[in-house]
């Protein structure tokens, strides 16, 4: 008799994201959960893997706690096991120490699903097979290594092929994006059978089958609007004498449309650029949908600007409207020997009244408190920026200035 176990696979569902600062999205990001559940119930899976940003933030409000809970209960009551990891959405590792856990472990003391922190745990199934369930959290560079020094700690697991060893985790693969530190030898060379891996928001799926990126629930950026629909994917690994074979199937589904246009307009008026924006407005306006228009050149007026305001209600039955300017002005020098840096220095001395003495301070802070609040942090870059910000605060000169704004 052949052994077969079938693996559903969900992942980066960013419950709570109240996208564009509205309730809606928020919504939206459930509901396109919920038929991420609901697809994959039709496919009949053994169990299910989540890895990582089951929720947006690390501090979830009641409504996204309770979307949640209503997300995976719908596993509990149709009895399919479900084993999730965290992702960097979820929280860091060092924030889930200091507070004592994270919104998973919530999850997982109402019975909703196991959650894995660095961790396998071997589960009876109930077609009378068992597996081999890994959950790695997110460590951003650091990933590599931790899942190395996981794999060495636990050899003898995975040399034992009498079940399959299923890796959740929550990384960017070199092949995905090449600034990534993972490789896909390194997951091959480790002996998982299958690798589940959340993170990134498209569908990706290697060669033989055995890495397999389900992409996030719904669109998170605009980055992922090339594909208008979302998805889920189902894993099935067989028995073959002494190894387990996979190959997986892409299932998708619907979400709210969003659409796109990049408009190059060369040099023009400011009245020339605004009526090829609403035309383009116009031409995309759809009931419900989400609109972004990209908008490159260079403007003959100096000191004009696009009207974005006025100009986003040219789309009468948007849901919402984003119109992106990278206008130059022609005549005017382009500074290219100014860094990024000097530019935002030179913004807080003349729009915030900082000293130049300090300027450089408050751009490092800026940029700390960015990616603080992004959460993609790990453990070591968290504990360092914290550092810098108690010694930004605790700096004499910057507390005097604080002390003449006052």
């Amino acid at each position: 008799m052949t052994e077969t176990i079938r693996i559903g696979q969900m992942s980066d569902l960013h419950l709570g994201y109240r996208q564009y600062g509205q309730f809606d999205r928020a919504k939206d990001f459930f509901n396109a959960a919920a038929d991420a559940v609901e697809t994959l119930l039709e496919q009949v899976p053994d169990f299910v893997v989540v890895p990582g940003d089951i929720f947006h933030r690390a501090r979830p409000y009641p409504a996204d706690q309770r979307h949640s809970i209503r997300v995976f209960d719908v596993f509990r009551q149709n009895r399919i096991p479900v084993f999730a990891t965290r992702g960097n959405h979820d929280a860091s590792y060092a924030w889930s120490k200091r507070q004592g856990g994270n919104e998973l472990h919530v999850l997982q003391d109402l019975g909703l699903l196991t959650y894995l922190e660095d961790e396998f745990k071997e589960v009876s199934l109930s077609n009378g097979l068992s597996v081999r369930v890994w959950g790695l959290g997110y460590y951003g560079n650091d990933t590599s290594a931790k899942l190395k020094g996981l794999a060495k700690e636990n050899e003898d697991a995975l040399d034992d092929s009498d079940m399959p060893n299923i890796l959740l985790m929550h990384a960017y693969l070199e092949n995905m994006i090449p600034s990534a530190k993972l490789s896909e030898y390194t997951l091959d060379v480790l002996g998982f059978d299958y690798v589940a891996i959340g993170h990134y928001h498209k569908w990706w799926l290697n060669g033989s089958e055995t890495i397999c990126c389900s992409g996030s629930t719904e669109h998170v950026s605009a980055a992922e609007w090339d594909n208008p629909e979302r998805s889920v994917a189902v894993a099935t690994l067989t028995k073959k004498s002494t190894s387990w074979e996979s190959s997986v199937e892409r299932f998708t589904y619907a979400v709210r449309p969003k659409k796109r246009k990049k408009l190059e307009l060369g040099t023009v008026t400011i009245t020339e650029a605004s009526e090829a924006v609403s035309q383009a407005l116009q031409e995309l306006d759809e009931e419900h949908a989400i609109i972004r228009i990209d908008v490159t050149g260079k403007l003959s007026e100096a000191h004009e600007s696009l009207d974005i305001r006025s100009l986003t209600q040219e789309a009468k039955k948007a849901f919402h409207v984003t119109i992106e300017p990278q206008m130059d002005y022609a005549g005017l020098p382009v500074r290219e020997d100014v860094s990024d840096t000097e530019l935002m220095e030179e913004v807080f001395v003349q729009r915030m009244d900082v000293s130049e003495e300090n300027a450089g301070k408050w751009v490092s802070l800026a940029n700390n408190m960015k990616d603080i609040l992004t959460g993609s942090l790990d453990d070591k870059a968290e504990s360092t920026l914290l550092e810098m910000l108690y010694d930004f605060t605790d700096d004499e000169v910057i507390q005097e200035e604080l002390g003449d704004a006052e």
